[in-house]
Order: structure tokens, then C-alpha cells, then sequence
């Protein structure tokens, strides 16, 4: 996955780890997005982060509904707070390993 290639405008890149530890709340919530942050960046998905952010906030500009989740997407509480899906997987205890398992079978 190359996001670098996807049609974003060039300075849409904010500080998405202070967004991200500033809609956090508790100790508990922080050690997750840190969790999930190491395992975006150990498995080259860091950037994809980014162009899910634009994607969400392009569809919010613009009015348009999305689903409220789905699949192994729910697992993790990084793409919950960017609002991909609306499932709090800290609420529901739904381990992160969930979203990464899918890579492991090749």
C-alpha cells in the first residue's frame, strides 16, 4: 500500500498522534492508541491512518453517511476515534489483535 500515490492534497497531513491522544481521556484509552500505534507503524500502515482521517473528514465536509462498522475494522479504538466505525472496542473488549490476525495467513 503505497497511500503517497492516493489522491490527497499534499498539506493534508496534521498531527495525527496529538489528535489522536487528545480525544483520549483515561490511562486506559492512551495505552491503546499507544498499543495500536506501534502495530500501525510495525506493519507499514502508518500513513493509511492518515488517509482514513481525510477520508472520514471529506465524508463528514460533505454530509454523507457512512456504515457504523464492520468486519475486523472495529477492533481497533485508533480507527474509532478517527470515526471509520463507531464501535468502542475498549468498551466491548475486542483485542486489537483481531485487526492485524487477518496478515498472519499470508
Amino acid at each position: 500500500i503505497n497511500p503517497k500515490h492516493w489522491f490527497i492534497p499534499n498539506d493534508y497531513y496534521p498531527n495525527l498522534v496529538e489528535f489522536l491522544y487528545g480525544e483520549c481521556t483515561t490511562d486506559e484509552q492512551r495505552d491503546r492508541v499507544s498499543q495500536e500505534l506501534d502495530l500501525f507503524i510495525s506493519n507499514g500502515m502508518y500513513d493509511v491512518l492518515h488517509v482514513m482521517k481525510y477520508v472520514v473528514d471529506t465524508l463528514r465536509a460533505n454530509n454523507v453517511v457512512w456504515g457504523v462498522g464492520r468486519g475486523s475494522s472495529v477492533a481497533s479504538y485508533v480507527l474509532h476515534i478517527i470515526g471509520v466505525h463507531k464501535i468502542d472496542s475498549i468498551k466491548y473488549n475486542i483485542p486489537i489483535e483481531e485487526f492485524f490476525k487477518g496478515d498472519q495467513n499470508g
